[in-house]
């Protein structure tokens, strides 16, 4: 069975054969895989920045933003059935996050997560997946669903931003136009906030253009407003926290190595809240595939390059126009 993944053996990203699965167990069923995104976490394991495959074993398949159907179904789940399939598993024995059906907030770091640490990845065409790690898409939303996962993401730091400011914000600056950022600003525009988005791109570049065509103001080299709400999306690229209104509050969604500057006596006079977050609970799954059917279908369509599985190696160099390419399996 063809896959893409790492082989750790040789420290390269290759396309290998791989055995295809077994028989589903009672719990489990066999998808089909439709299609694949390919992020920056994804760009970032191919250089082996992080990463570790299964015990025992040299290969990691990757991705982690699949859409796929039921081929083999059991009593939850009908062949035919429209999926996405959660990233994160408990540690074991599950901590008290994890037991409580939070994993994205386990306590101690030892999670399984597909196609980046420890577990298979979807970029392959059949896989076994747990019945309960699977949520229910529409077909109203098939043709952007390969964006749930990127979108849970943004739906929890939305969430944990929106929960953290004192009182009730109304302006926002989204920092990096990668498909997080984008996301992150057309959730907030969803939810009645006044948007601007801060990049490096230049301004005729189609992630500009986008934004703007959904009515979101684009910046590049004008100093923006402060806003109550503040969101790194750009990886450490952007100094953002002199952009924080008093009361405001500053969420990390972008990952970066460099030193965040926190001057305790502004944020002491300006009451600021510097939170971070990272992968995504079922509840913000669940939040992401309604709202794929609420965010402006046209932006959603406009962020996606679909190609043909042939074309991975090119997925993998570099940053594409598009903010967000998808690979299909047919």
């Amino acid at each position: 069975m063809r896959s893409i993944g790492l082989d750790f053996e040789h420290r390269r990203l290759a396309e290998q054969s791989i055995p295809p699965p077994p028989p589903p167990g009672p719990d489990e069923v066999l998808l089909r895989i439709h299609e694949v995104g390919i992020c920056a976490t994804d760009r970032e394991l191919s250089k082996f920045r992080f990463g570790t495959p299964p015990e025992g074993e040299t290969y990691l398949v990757l991705g982690h933003e699949a859409l796929a159907q039921v081929e083999v179904g059991n009593g939850q789940w009908a062949k035919g059935d429209w999926v996405a399939p959660m990233i994160r598993r408990s540690c074991t024995p599950a901590c008290s996050h994890c037991a409580s059906g939070r994993r994205d907030m386990c306590l101690t770091g030892q999670y399984l997560e597909r196609g980046i640490s420890r577990a298979h990845g979807y970029l392959m065409p059949y896989t076994l997946e747990r019945g309960d790690e699977l949520l229910r898409v529409p077909e109203s939303v098939l043709d952007v669903a390969a964006l749930s996962e990127p979108l849970s993401v943004v739906e929890k730091a939305v969430a944990t931003a929106l929960r953290a400011h004192p009182m009730e914000p109304r302006t926002a600056l989204v920092a990096g136009a990668g498909p997080v950022g984008i996301l992150t600003a057309l959730l907030l525009q969803l939810k009645g906030l006044t948007v601007t988005v801060l990049s490096l791109e230049p301004e005729d570049h189609p992630r500009a253009r986008l934004l703007r065509d959904a009515g979101i103001p684009y910046l590049r080299d004008r100093r923006p407003e402060r806003a109550d709400l503040v969101f790194e999306a750009a990886g450490g690229a952007l100094d953002v926290l002199e952009w924080v209104a008093p009361c405001g509050v500053l969420l990390l969604i972008g990952a970066s190595e460099e030193p965040l500057p926190l001057p305790p006596l502004r944020m002491l006079v300006d009451n600021l809240t510097v939170a971070g977050t990272v992968n995504a609970g079922r509840v913000h799954f669940e939040q992401a595939i309604a709202d794929l059917g609420r965010l402006p279908r046209r932006s959603l369509e406009a962020m996606m390059e679909r190609r043909d599985l042939d074309a991975w190696p090119k997925s993998f160099d570099g940053s594409p126009a598009a903010p967000k390419v998808v690979h299909r399996f047919d």
